[in-house]
């Protein structure tokens, strides 16, 4: 190695050379300062997490339904379920994960509550996460009553997670969310197989 670089010295010693060198010895200390700016954060997180009080950190995460295109949709026809699409905002300084979300909901007098775990759902530190989705399964009979509904029913939302700091696990809930308007899907399709099952009987009923 030494021979080789005396044999290049007077290459290394150009001005090309020292530039080359100059930019590599910058590209090495962008490195290590990168890795120790990560290393520092990452401990500070961890840190800090210890002495945050569970309460503090509950209030500094939101978690709601997401603002923009329709983030709540009632699926009547075929397998009947419903779609959530939820926001995670957090005022942390440190990164949360999402393990587990409990929503209920109430629509036109139908009570649905269902428990998601999720997989690697991070919200970054001081930043969001609007790509939560969560499912459920609606009951055929679920699904009848809604689609019988008139338009515009009245219905509220509550959201229960368990969340993971760097240290511990801590409960949240955001309880009872109220006008919300759920976008119905395949809701005509729906209707007309509930029309279909009720004819005979009507039909029936009117023979006798």
């Amino acid at each position: 190695m030494i021979e080789m670089l005396m044999d290049h010295k007077e290459w290394i010693f150009s001005g090309i050379g020292v530039v080359l060198l100059a930019w590599f010895a910058k590209l090495n200390v962008k490195a290590i300062l990168k890795v120790l700016i990560k290393v520092i954060v990452k401990t500070y997180s961890n840190v800090i997490s210890i002495f945050y009080l569970e309460s503090h950190t509950a209030n500094n995460m939101n978690i709601d339904l997401r603002p923009r295109h329709k983030p709540f949709e009632l699926w009547l026809d075929g397998l009947p379920k419903f779609k959530l699409w939820l926001r995670g905002a957090n005022f942390n300084p440190f990164d949360i994960t999402i393990k587990q979300i409990t929503i209920e909901f109430n629509y036109g007098g139908v009570n649905v509550k269902c428990d998601n775990f999720i997989h690697r759902c991070i919200v970054p530190r001081l930043s969001f996460n609007d790509v939560i989705l969560v499912e459920g399964n609606l009951t055929a009979e679920q699904a009848d009553h809604i689609a019988g509904l008139e338009d515009g029913q009245s219905c509220h939302v509550s959201i229960k997670a368990v969340l993971k700091t760097p240290t511990k696990e801590i409960t949240y809930e955001h309880n009872y969310m109220d006008g919300i308007e759920p976008a119905l899907v395949n809701a005509n399709g729906r209707k007309d197989k509930v029309w279909k099952k009720s004819t005979p009987a009507e039909v029936e009923s009117v023979r006798v």
